[in-house]
């Protein structure tokens, strides 16, 4: 999935603005501000991509974050634009998986993943992993395509995604086969009724579940409810294939290498 990603990387931004008209922007706006990050938080994003939706966090709130992604490349492009921001201090993007998390139990605050899940090779395996390292109460942003409710908004929607998506994202990227994927991924992906019944299933308490304009995306907000939980197996019915205020340390990645790069990022326990 990595390499596949790593071969928009360089387009992957342009391309995002021109396929949404724009409109994505607004919306991780709305997903980071719904999130109520706190000065002083820890933060997680997972797949971070090119970093927009973790710059949108650090530029809102006095916090630190760390952005995994599976391409390297789309990391590279996310610390390049970190750094140029003036974010790099309080930020660290490096290759990791949603799967396995290179994080302490316990350790992230706030938690967030824009259309990403559908990647994923196991949902259920990202809700456990993501409720190991949230702290008790901490809360995750999710946003994801949905398709339209109204049924002719729906069919215009997927006239467009299966047609005029596919053709501009390939004929600007060079990569045709990567925007193919995206069209197939959404259209298969599970509904939002059914993601709510997942992250209930995995301990987690919906604090926020609306559409965003124009209707073809899904906000989530969760948070970590008390109690034991642990993996409840693939859910296979509708399609489904596949705080505390004050923190004054990073958290601690398992992987040495990646620990020591993190514990030395200049100033990074300094949320300033």
């Amino acid at each position: 999935m990595g390499g596949l990603f790593d071969g928009i990387a360089p387009t992957y931004d342009r391309l995002n603005r021109i396929l949404s008209l724009g409109i994505d922007r607004s919306w991780r706006r709305a997903a980071v501000r719904e999130l109520a990050i706190e000065d002083g938080d820890t933060v997680l994003d997972v797949a971070t991509g090119t970093g927009d939706l973790a710059i949108a966090a650090l530029s809102g709130a006095s916090c630190r974050i760390a952005g995994i992604d599976l391409s390297r490349e789309m990391i590279a492009v996310a610390s390049r634009k970190s750094k140029s921001r003036g974010h790099s201090r309080r930020a660290l993007f490096l290759i990791g998986d949603a799967l396995s998390v290179p994080l302490k139990s316990g350790s992230i605050h706030r938690a967030m993943v824009a259309f990403g899940i559908r990647n994923m090779k196991s949902p259920d395996g990202f809700f456990d992993e993501l409720r190991r390292v949230l702290v008790q109460g901490g809360r995750a942003m999710i946003l994801e395509f949905a398709l339209p409710e109204n049924p002719l908004l729906r069919a215009l929607y997927l006239v467009y995604f299966a047609r005029v998506l596919p053709l501009i994202g390939g004929l600007l990227s060079g990569n045709r086969d990567a925007y193919r994927y995206l069209t197939e991924s959404v259209l298969d992906f599970p509904s939002p009724a059914h993601l709510l019944l997942m992250m209930n299933r995995h301990g987690f308490g919906v604090i926020m579940s609306r559409r965003l304009f124009p209707g073809i995306v899904h906000l989530f907000v969760i948070e970590k409810q008390p109690g034991r939980f642990s993996g409840l197996g693939d859910i296979k019915n509708e399609g489904l294939s596949g705080h505390s205020p004050g923190c004054t340390s990073p958290p601690r990645l398992h992987q040495p290498r990646q620990a020591d790069q993190f514990s030395h990022a200049p100033g990074l326990g300094d949320a300033s």
